[in-house]
C-alpha cells in the first residue's frame, strides 16, 4: 500500500473571457500523483479533506471512481476551488479559493503497513493542517515507510512555512521539486543549493530541459522529451508518479534507497520524464489511457 496526503480542489480552467467560461476537473498535486499510481496498478490510500456541498460529494465520488482508498475529513463549507489560466505556452497561473478553517485531524492507524508516504504542496505548509501532517509523518516513520516530499510552491514561502519545510527536509528520504520551487527557496544558485540538501535522494525537474537527480555525491542528468504541449498542468505530479513507481517496483524502499544503483536511478529518471511528457500532450492532469498503457508496458513490463 502507498499513501498520499494533500489538498483536493476543483480546478476551473478558463476557456473564454467574454463571457467567462470554465471547464472543471478535480485537481491537487498529491491527488494527481496518487491517481496515476492507482491507474498503474498500485494500491493507494489517500488522505485529504472535502466540504459538505454538492461539489464536495461529486469530488468524493470521482476520487472513489479512480480506485483510491479514501481517508477524508469533512468540513462544514464549500469545496475548495482553483481558477486556472493558461498562457500561450500552456503554463498555468492560479487563483486559489480555500474556505476550510478548522484543523485537519486524520484518524490514527490509517498508515499501518504502508511502503511509502508522499505528501506536499500548500497542504503541508499551513498552520491549520500542520498537526495532522505531523501525525501522519510520525505514523509513517513508525511503519518504516519511504518518505517522499514535493513542496510544489506557488510563491516564496513565509518564514513560518519555510521553517516547516526545512523540518520536512531533515526527515524525508526523497525530495522532488521543480526549478521554480528551487528558485523560490534559493534565488542565488538554486541547483547547487538543492545538491547540498539533507535528503538522500534529491530530484530536480527542469521543465523542457529534463531533470537532474543527486544521490549523495553522485549526479544523473537527462534531457527532456520533445512533445506538442497542450498544457503543463500536472506534469510535475506525473513525473513524481513515474519516479515512485519505478523505484518501488525495483525494491527501493526506505532501507534500500541509499544503495540505489546509478543505472536504476537513470532508468527511473528516464521513465519519470517520459510520463511527465505524456501529461503535457493533453489538457489537465488526467493522463490518456492509451499513452499510460504504453508507458506501463515499456517501463513496468506489464
Amino acid at each position: 500500500m502507498l499513501a498520499f496526503a494533500g489538498e483536493v480542489l476543483v480546478d476551473l480552467i478558463l476557456e473564454a473571457k467574454d463571457p467567462l467560461r470554465f471547464s472543471g476537473v478535480l485537481g491537487g498535486s498529491a491527488l494527481n500523483t496518487a491517481t496515476t499510481l492507482s491507474r498503474l496498478g498500485f494500491p493507494v490510500r489517500f488522505f485529504s479533506e472535502v466540504g459538505s456541498d454538492w461539489l464536495s460529494r461529486w469530488s468524493q465520488e470521482e476520487m472513489a471512481r479512480r480506485g483510491l482508498d479514501l481517508r477524508l475529513q469533512r468540513h462544514a463549507g464549500p469545496m475548495p476551488l482553483a481558477l486556472v489560466r493558461l498562457d500561450e505556452g500552456g503554463e498555468a497561473s492560479y487563483s486559489f479559493h480555500r474556505p476550510f478553517r478548522a484543523a485537519y485531524r486524520p484518524e490514527p492507524g490509517g498508515l499501518r503497513g504502508v511502503r511509502a508516504f508522499h505528501f506536499g504542496s500548500l497542504f503541508a505548509l499551513e498552520g491549520r493542517t500542520a498537526g495532522g501532517v505531523e501525525a501522519l509523518l510520525k505514523e509513517a516513520e513508525g511503519e518504516g515507510a519511504l518518505l517522499s516530499y514535493d513542496p510544489n510552491l506557488r510563491a516564496a514561502p513565509t518564514p513560518e512555512a519555510r521553517r516547516r519545510l526545512e523540518g520536512y527536509l531533515a526527515r524525508v528520504d526523497l525530495l522532488k521539486l521543480s526549478l521554480e520551487d528551487a528558485r523560490f527557496l534559493f534565488p542565488e544558485g538554486p541547483v547547487e543549493a538543492v545538491r547540498r540538501l539533507l535528503p538522500p535522494l534529491k530530484v530536480l525537474t527542469l521543465g523542457p530541459e529534463g531533470a537532474v537527480a543527486f544521490l549523495g555525491r553522485k549526479e544523473v542528468r537527462l534531457p527532456g522529451e520533445k512533445v506538442a504541449v497542450a498544457d503543463t498542468v500536472g506534469a510535475g505530479d506525473s513525473f513524481t508518479a513515474g519516479l515512485l513507481a519505478l523505484l518501488l517496483r525495483k525494491g527501493y524502499g526506505k532501507g534500500a534507497l541509499p544503495r540505489l544503483a546509478l543505472e536504476d536511478l537513470e532508468e527511473a529518471l528516464r521513465g519519470a520524464i517520459a510520463l511527465s511528457a505524456l501529461a503535457c500532450t493533453v489538457r489537465g492532469a488526467y493522463l490518456p489511457e492509451e499513452g499510460l498503457r504504453a508507458w506501463r508496458g515499456r517501463y513496468l513490463g506489464d
